[in-house]
């Protein structure tokens, strides 16, 4: 998931790829550090923790194993700095990049048990006054559609913003998304940031209320989650939270420049702790087992439901990969996100209602590989107790 980070100029993921190289004047290239060895702590849980985030050369490292009972054990290990002091705490919020979609598809399925849409409420019936301009491929698309990724809707909108709030902003590129020629036709699946940006701004038409708002009151409040927040964890000039990091290890300071531009905050901007992100994973296992609060159980479980056939031998949900896999007993429901400074990882496994989630504060070229890898260990521990 990528985006300029800007704000009254053009939206496009190609244009990210300068942050990343450097253009962005808040980046801080310090010296050769060294970094902290990995303890032995009094938790064997800890100490894997600690280990992997030495092996793989990460700034932080936070993991918990969770089941649909409970978090089983959560921790953070590492630095806030890369090099600095292991001062990583398991109250630190850690950016969760396109796991944030899961969120979103939780929001929205708060407005249909509201009665405010269904599953399958049109475009043209969101969107009325958009008719005369709206593509006819987008005007049956339901919001299941867009949610799933199979709505055909461009990656990432690659457009000049005139309005001044997230909120109209998100409107904007809206309009603008049901000009453009379909990336895809016949349902099928192209993974769109573009189309969870959408549902942000559907939401937002049929509350009057901004995106950001609407998630904290109406699913992280609800599931007991207080640390969540949108964009770059941190104070400026303090190394309170965990500093993002570039692909050479070089810490960001958290600013307006980086992070994704705030329209995204639907698609992947949530930040929380390793605690609260497994509250919410929890809830996902439990709504497996068939227990539900914040929504109806029938509701709840479309989240978890595939939608659309992948390229990578899954399907989508809305917000969730399923897959099957023998470590889990068959289904096994994935997701990764990332903004380009930070990596999150989920792997589920419903029918032995257990899941592992890991965040890191850096996304390097091989982040992606060593959180797999990462995740991989962390369902061995669970399994083997070792």
């Amino acid at each position: 998931m990528k985006a300029c980070p800007v704000k009254r100029c053009a939206v496009a993921g190609v244009m990210f790829a300068a942050l990343l190289t450097g253009s962005c004047k808040k980046m801080l290239l310090g010296p050769d550090v060294v970094r902290s060895a990995p303890s032995v702590h009094a938790s064997m849980f800890a100490s894997v923790v600690d280990s992997l985030r030495y092996v793989y050369d990460l700034p932080a490292l936070a993991c918990a194993i969770v089941t649909d009972t409970g978090v089983v054990e959560a921790q953070v290990h590492g630095s806030r700095r890369y090099g600095g002091p292991a001062n990583a705490t398991v109250g630190d919020r850690f950016h969760l990049g396109s796991n944030t979609k899961a969120f979103t598809a939780v929001l929205i399925g708060t407005l249909v048990d509201e009665g405010l849409l269904t599953w399958e409420t049109t475009m043209e019936e969101l969107f009325p006054e958009l008719g005369e301009t709206m593509r006819q491929e987008y005007r049956t698309v339901t919001i299941r559609r867009v949610l799933s990724h199979s709505a055909g809707f461009v990656r990432d909108p690659s457009l000049v913003l005139h309005t001044a709030t997230p909120r109209e902003q998100r409107g904007e590129a809206a309009a603008w998304a049901f000009m453009q020629p379909a990336a895809t036709t016949g349902g099928r699946f192209a993974y769109s940031n573009l189309g969870y940006i959408i549902a942000g701004a559907i939401a937002e038409r049929l509350t009057g209320r901004q995106y950001e708002d609407l998630l904290t009151e109406r699913v992280l409040r609800p599931l007991g989650i207080t640390t969540g927040g949108f964009g770059p964890m941190g104070t400026p000039g303090l190394d309170d939270q965990p500093l993002q990091h570039t692909i050479n290890h070089a810490p960001v300071i958290p600013g307006a420049e980086s992070d994704l531009h705030p329209i995204y905050s639907p698609a992947g901007r949530l930040h929380l702790s390793i605690g609260d992100w497994a509250a919410y994973i929890r809830w996902i296992l439990a709504v497996e087992s068939g227990h539900a609060s914040i929504l109806r159980l029938e509701t709840a479980r479309m989240l978890t439901t595939g939608a659309a056939a992948t390229d990578h031998a899954s399907t989508y949900a809305l917000g969730w990969d399923i897959f099957n896999r023998q470590w889990a007993g068959g289904r096994a429901i994935n997701h990764g996100g990332c903004n380009g400074f930070n990596y999150s990882i989920a792997w589920l496994a419903p029918n032995k209602h257990f899941g592992v989630l890991a965040a890191t504060n850096i996304a390097a070229d091989r982040t992606p590989y060593a959180m797999e890898a990462i995740a991989g260990r962390l369902i061995d521990f669970h399994t083997r107790g070792r």
